[in-house]
């Protein structure tokens, strides 16, 4: 007797199962596939299923839409592991905002395909799509575009990858329009990962002429010892900014590499710094630590030049090998920020700063070096920056190891 095959089992939204009978490999179970290519059950169980079995690395479970509430439904279905594919459309998600645990990643079908987009009054404290990494874990996110309401009325941010996510995964997508931030890293000390290969445009209202960050990362409010050069920081590299006000930004006991970055700048924005790093000013603690080396500077200007390429407020680190061309005023600038002009030490301030190898703009010769220090008496050469390598620096692995994960 020829037995009969069994119909699938669908679930509203992400996706379809057959019973307790699954395909064979290389087959496709409707919306479900494991990493590996195998099909493989889901974690939601439904009648007379045995129960799931689960291959370590997860499962990719397919969003019907790139609507949001097929995409919440599929991120309810995840575990650890597992990743939602979101497929190609464009779909306005409103004031909502996408909640994600950890260990659940995100995949778009491409930046040129898949978009996100917010439009709606929201607080300066929403996301259109935030991972929560409170109980530890990771973030992968890829393949997607992001657009924001484009309103300096509202405060919009883009991704928030939150509470502590370690060895996180931001690659090959776009931000576009949010005024707050695109990309928004906090708030915790521990918090390490790396962002690559994605497009960061026009985040920024010059109605406001406030925020406008690219990516912004705040620590944990701490003040740990120095790590240069090694994993412990947020990596920014091999990325497209353009029309950003600060292309990143950090504060509160931050640490971030910003490397091998394409900056523009644009004429709503050429009065600010292309990549800041704050002193003590909204939050707890300044700027701990950056790392700022082998960027490209450059601006598309109808007149005038562009401030600055490399803003530093407080905080230490190295900077060194950027390009800055000829139309960018200052090449470094190094303010005291949080304290009195004159004073010493000033809270968070910069102390050990090395700056070695960029190039600046001879045209602009009344800054030494390409460098203007707006607060020599706090700030002196010598003492608190240097103009030569760091003594036993060495920069951490480029390309960031984790983009071979």
């Amino acid at each position: 007797m020829t037995a009969r095959r069994q119909q699938p089992i669908c679930i509203p939204y992400a996706v379809c199962l057959l019973g307790a009978i699954f395909p064979g490999p290389g087959a496709n179970a409707e919306g479900v596939t494991s990493t590996s290519g195998r099909a493989t059950s889901m974690h939601a169980s439904a009648p007379n299923m045995a129960a799931p079995q689960v291959d370590k690395v997860g499962i990719v479970i397919n969003a019907k839409s790139c609507e949001i509430d097929a995409v919440q439904a599929a991120v309810g279905m995840a575990r650890p592991g597992d990743t939602v594919f979101i497929p190609a459309g464009s779909c306005n998600w409103n004031e909502r905002q996408l909640d994600v645990p950890a260990n659940v990643h995100l995949r778009g079908a491409g930046k040129e395909i898949t978009t996100i987009r917010r439009s709606g009054r929201v607080a300066n404290s929403s996301y259109l799509i935030a991972f929560d990494c409170s109980q530890g874990g990771t973030v992968k996110f890829s393949g997607l575009s992001l657009v924001g309401n484009g309103n300096g009325d509202i405060e919009d941010k883009g991704l928030g990858l939150l509470h502590g996510c370690v060895d996180f995964v931001v690659s090959n997508s776009r931000f576009r329009n949010f005024i707050f931030s695109a990309v928004y890293v906090g708030d915790s000390e521990t918090q390490r990962g790396v962002i690559f290969g994605n497009e960061f445009i026009d985040n920024y209202s010059p109605a406001l002429r406030n925020l406008g960050y690219g990516v912004v990362v705040y620590g944990g409010g701490t003040w740990p010892e120095l790590s240069l050069g090694t994993q412990n920081a947020v990596f920014v590299e091999d990325n497209y900014f353009s029309g950003n006000r600060h292309n990143i930004a950090s504060n509160n006991g931050s640490t971030y590499v910003f490397r091998h970055n394409t900056v523009i700048g644009l004429e709503p924005a050429k009065d600010f710094a292309m990549t800041d790093a704050h002193g003590m000013s909204s939050s707890t603690r300044g700027s701990r630590s950056y790392e700022i080396y082998d960027n490209h500077y450059l601006v598309k200007l109808a007149h005038g030049l562009q401030r600055t390429a490399i803003g530093v407020r407080g905080g230490d680190g190295v900077i060194f090998n950027n390009v800055v061309t000829a139309d960018i005023d200052r090449a470094i600038e190094l303010s005291a920020e949080g304290f009195a002009c004159g004073s010493y030490p000033g809270q968070d301030q910069i102390r050990s700063l090395y700056i070695w190898n960029n190039s600046y703009q001879s045209a602009n010769a009344h800054f030494e070096n390409g460098i203007d220090n707006e607060c020599p008496s706090s700030i002196r050469l010598n003492r608190d920056y240097f103009l030569n390598p760091k003594p036993g620096y060495q920069p951490y692995a480029y390309p960031h190891p984790l983009r071979a994960a």
